[in-house]
């Protein structure tokens, strides 16, 4: 009866993680990939993220320092108000699969996977978004928009 009490308990405690939310996207700007970040009042990106997939080593990582609202933050660059905590990947290869996340306070962003092709093929008005686990998918920023807010 105690295991079955335990068991009980602790998938409870499961379902209470919040589920990551769609609030980021990747899009490319100028062939350098560009993170697009939907802060809002359930999430404010307090760190974000990018892992090599392949080994656990690569890893670029920030963290906000500042105040300022986050719309869009290219990889590999601090944005102002942030600092490096992290720098263990210092450049995206064509044909390696990443992933990026925003982690926030009170959520965390979807993850999403890719690779350095993939964004630079999107199109002017498209970005990568999470679709589900591993999945992407490119869609218009304004459907990302409308997702992201529906989110909030």
């Amino acid at each position: 009866m105690s295991v079955l009490l335990t068991l009980t308990a602790l998938a409870g405690l499961s379902a209470c993680t919040p589920a990551d939310k769609p609030l980021t996207a990747l899009r490319v700007v100028d062939g350098q990939p560009v993170l697009v970040v939907a802060e809002c009042a359930v999430f404010t990106a307090t760190r974000i993220a990018v892992f090599n997939e392949g080994t656990p080593t690569g890893k670029w990582a920030i963290e906000r320092e500042g105040t300022e609202e986050l719309a869009a933050v290219t990889l590999l660059q601090p944005p102002p108000g942030w600092k490096v905590a992290e720098q263990s990947l210092v450049a995206l290869e064509p044909d390696t699969l990443y992933a990026v996340t925003a982690y926030g306070s009170q959520n965390d962003a979807a993850p999403i996977d890719f690779t350095l092709g993939e964004v630079t093929r999107l199109g002017p008005d498209q970005v990568l978004v999470n679709d589900g686990g591993t999945k992407r998918k490119a869609i218009t920023e304004t459907a990302f928009r409308d997702r992201a807010k529906k989110a909030c």
